[in-house]
């Protein structure tokens, strides 16, 4: 008897299932048929059944397109993975026996100026004697700058540098002023750091303002026109190691801290001691990027994690090398899903943001990976209307979890949805268009609030 009522139970929800894959199929084709774009785009779909792994809806799922920065969604996993829950990003001080103070860099990527203020408040308390010198060990991450497959449109100066030196997200703020005539513009830097700026901005009726870096004079031609007074415009650092020692020189003075030398590099020998640190935890790091989708810091991370990754398999040299190589991350990030069962051979990685143009997965790999994946993603995903959600799927408050994803004619979303029934569907859809960025964003949005309508029934 008990065995017929689980059967009948199975047959049930087997048939519930089978209509509302049938429901959701037809209303989905129905929005993508009203602009038909198998005229001129690619639209890849992959939405799985958490509980049966069965496909409520699919397009050609396993078309290879670039993920854009859904990717972060499955670097920061693997990173996270590789890292583990309680690590920290640890700013910190130690001193030998000579007392000289080493600094070994930790790769965060949200390190501030208020943030080496602490760190050097924290140093001066606990150590009263005299510095003789100050070592920087940088060997945390690698030195280059940005990754295969950045185009020239994304360097600098719309992307700072990815460097073991960062602070500030490695930018300054510049102010341009309309100057009384009406005519001429006037830029004011109020940071120490200083560009050797060549002005030659207009006034105009729109602002678009162009940064050329002349590599031959070491100057910064300052191009375009502006509207209107532009206040706290960021501009990328060139030099992330002068723009970090610049600042914790200053924090450190700051606090009473003097040495009698300019910084030195090394990496930390064995016989030190910690003294000092600023510690930040891996899930704010994690969240930011995700909730941000923040380039930089995902590389940062993805580096790091690499680096550890690298580490435990291979003896530590002596020399003074980094393992925190975007390699080691990408070869981080295929052992981690090998391990998951996923087949990476097909997949293709050159960094951990979705930036590259390289990249190339698939819709029905990225669902998989989502359904075999250990990560929190209510706790690390923004939902409707919160981070690169923003505005975005407002009536599903709390039901859908996702990583967006952007780039010139690529649209992406990567995560879960949440039923009135709470049940949960695995969800990812790449669009490579030739359309209007905002409708592709709405027909997303579209897609996600059919699943949810449906099996909140």
């Amino acid at each position: 008897m008990f065995k017929k009522i689980l059967i009948s139970a199975a047959i049930f929800l087997f048939v519930q299932l089978q209509s509302f894959c049938s429901e959701t199929s037809s209303s989905i084709n129905s929005i993508l048929n009203t602009f038909n774009f198998d005229k001129d785009s690619v639209v890849s779909i992959s939405i799985k059944d958490k509980g049966t792994n069965k496909v409520i809806y699919e397009k050609h799922p396993y078309k290879y397109l670039n993920p854009a920065s859904t990717l972060k969604l499955y670097s920061m996993a693997a990173s996270y993975a590789t890292l583990g829950s309680d690590y920290s990003f640890d700013m910190s001080f130690y001193k030998d026996k000579h007392n000289n103070i080493y600094l070994k860099l930790s790769g965060d990527p949200l390190f501030s100026e208020d943030d080496a203020e602490v760190l050097a408040k924290n140093l001066k308390a606990v150590h009263k004697g005299r510095i003789n010198k100050i070592f920087i060990d940088d060997s945390i991450i690698d030195k280059v700058s940005y990754p295969d497959g950045w185009t020239v449109d994304d360097y600098w100066p719309n992307a700072p540098k990815i460097s073991p030196y960062m602070i500030d997200n490695n930018t300054v703020k510049v102010d341009f002023y309309i100057e009384s005539n009406d005519k001429d513009i006037r830029i004011i830097q109020k940071n120490p750091y200083k560009f050797s700026f060549i002005n030659k901005l207009q006034k105009g009726d729109t602002t678009s303002i162009n940064f050329v870096q002349d590599d031959i004079h070491n100057t910064i031609d300052v191009e375009g026109t502006i509207s209107k007074n532009t206040i706290g415009y960021e501009v990328p650092v060139l030099n992330p190691k002068y723009f970090f020692c610049k600042k914790l020189n200053d924090a450190l003075n700051k606090s009473g801290i003097t040495f009698h030398d300019k910084f030195l590099f090394a990496k930390i020998p064995d016989d030190v001691t910690l003294v000092a640190k600023f510690s930040r935890p891996i899930d704010d790091v994690v969240k930011h990027t995700l909730y941000t989708s923040d380039n930089l810091a995902a590389e940062m991370v993805f580096k790091v994690a690499g680096g550890k990754y690298a580490e435990k398999i291979t003896p530590v040299k002596s020399e003074y090398t980094s393992f925190g190589t975007t390699q080691n991350g990408i070869n981080m990030f295929i052992d981690y899903y090998d391990k998951l069962g996923m087949d990476t051979k097909n997949i293709k990685l050159r960094d951990g943001s979705g930036v590259s143009r390289y990249n190339v997965l698939n819709t029905e790999w990225m669902t998989k990976a989502i359904s075999k994946m250990d990560f929190d993603f209510e706790k690390f995903l923004p939902t409707s209307d919160e981070g690169t959600l923003c505005k975005r799927m407002r009536e599903m408050k709390d039901n859908v979890f996702f990583k967006t994803g952007t780039l010139y004619g690529v649209s992406s979303l990567a995560g879960i949805i949440k039923s009135g029934n709470k049940e949960y569907s695995y969800a990812s859809i790449i669009m490579s268009y030739n359309r209007s960025k905002s409708v592709i964003k709405g027909i997303e949005d579209e897609i996600v609030y059919e699943v949810y309508r449906i099996d909140s029934k």
